[in-house]
């Protein structure tokens, strides 16, 4: 993996990737520095989240989910109105995708703007945990 930070990193880097495997796709994704990721493992019934816990990484986005150490709950220096806005975006979620049990998602925070990183139809490795509270 390359972090490219500016348009001629970007076209070396694709260069030698093409050069190791012309056949192979490329993945590209945004890299937001300065961002932290924010958990909500939830329950959801017929469409309906029930449940809820939200969690914060201590690490800054970036530290994969199986590697990073968590708070839980999540601390005060995330705003009641990025809690909300998560809660919001997990209940749609829920109800589009009609989950019926154990979902997970992890979110990325910056300047309490609130993206979605990823939705997991199953019980994250944080679930235990929240579950107990």
């Amino acid at each position: 993996m390359n972090v490219a930070l500016d348009e001629k990193q970007l076209e070396e880097y694709l260069t030698m990737a093409t050069d190791v495997a012309p056949d192979h796709p490329v993945v590209i994704t945004k890299f937001v520095t300065g961002a932290r990721e924010i958990e909500l493992d939830a329950v959801a019934s017929s469409g309906e989240m029930v449940n809820w816990a939200i969690s914060e990484h201590i690490e800054n986005a970036g530290v994969h989910s199986g590697d990073a150490t968590m708070i839980f709950p999540a601390s005060d220096s995330v705003p009641q109105k990025v809690r909300l806005a998560i809660m919001e975006i997990g209940r749609k979620i829920a109800t589009a995708l009609e989950i019926s049990g154990p979902y997970n998602m992890q979110f990325l925070v910056k300047d309490d703007n609130v993206s979605v990183i990823e939705c997991n139809l199953r019980a994250s490795r944080s679930f235990p945990f929240v579950s107990k509270t």
